[in-house]
């Protein structure tokens, strides 16, 4: 191998392994996510299990589903569950129980009782989990989209 192939392989490589990497955000943000099926726990940051007693009417409780931030809300009686992480730039969403809405203070994202984007950047709507209660009274949440 002479020098010169050798120089235009490492620079073929160099502009390959380049390409590559600019290439790989791309294709991973289009490739549609596969999670895992199964019950988590819902738990608050020092791993203890939020019972569903714990919220009322209305109300709302963040936490923490196999390590990421979750929001359960009561409405109507009936607990659902989403994703707490914003869809536009990653920010922790908070229920504001008079208007009924998710909001994210970040950039003033609003989602609308049901996890849906209704205002601001975010581009799609939050992960919705279907809430399970466990024989003590603890929210588990099934970790595949409902």
């Amino acid at each position: 191998m002479t020098r010169r192939n050798f120089l235009e392989r490492l620079v073929q490589a160099t502009l390959g392994l380049s390409a590559l990497g600019f290439l790989a955000p791309i294709f991973s943000y289009l490739a549609p996510r596969f999670e895992k099926g199964g019950r988590k726990q819902f738990t608050d940051v020092r791993d203890k299990p939020i019972s569903a007693k714990e919220i009322g009417e209305e109300g709302s409780q963040i936490g923490l589903m196999g390590g990421e931030p979750t929001i359960v809300v009561r409405q109507g009686g009936e607990l659902l569950a989403f994703s707490a992480v914003c869809t536009h730039l990653g920010c922790i969403v908070h229920w504001e129980a008079g208007e009924k809405i998710f909001f994210c203070s970040c950039h003033a994202g609003k989602f609308d009782s049901n996890g849906v984007n209704i205002a601001g950047p975010p581009p799609r709507p939050l992960r919705r989990y279907k809430v399970v209660i466990g024989r003590e009274g603890e929210i588990e949440l099934e970790s595949e989209k409902i």
